[in-house]
């Protein structure tokens, strides 16, 4: 974490990350991050393989007007085993 806060739902485990904290998320772990709190949130996100930059690159980012193209991303998610819990915005039961 950069800045502001995350919370991090990653298989069995829920975690707040506060600047200067990491998590590691291992491949096909469902999982979901969010920024819940009210001030902006930064992070930085070190992939290894690099299988999440092809999923940037194919989808894209979208600001709040946009709709994500949800097929194309569930079809890269899969291929590359970065299993996502639900649509952008989307949380598990807090």
């Amino acid at each position: 974490m950069l800045s502001g806060e995350f919370t991090v739902w990653a298989g069995e485990n829920k975690v707040v990350l506060s600047a200067g904290e990491s998590f590691l998320i291992p491949p096909y772990t469902p999982h979901v991050v969010a920024a819940l709190g009210d001030q902006p949130a930064r992070g930085l996100v070190v992939a290894a393989p690099s299988a999440f930059a092809r999923l940037i690159e194919a989808v894209g980012t979208q600001d709040e007007t946009e709709t994500p193209d949800m097929e194309l991303f569930e079809r890269i998610c899969a291929e590359i085993g970065d299993e996502i819990l639900g649509a952008p915005g989307d949380l598990p039961g807090t």
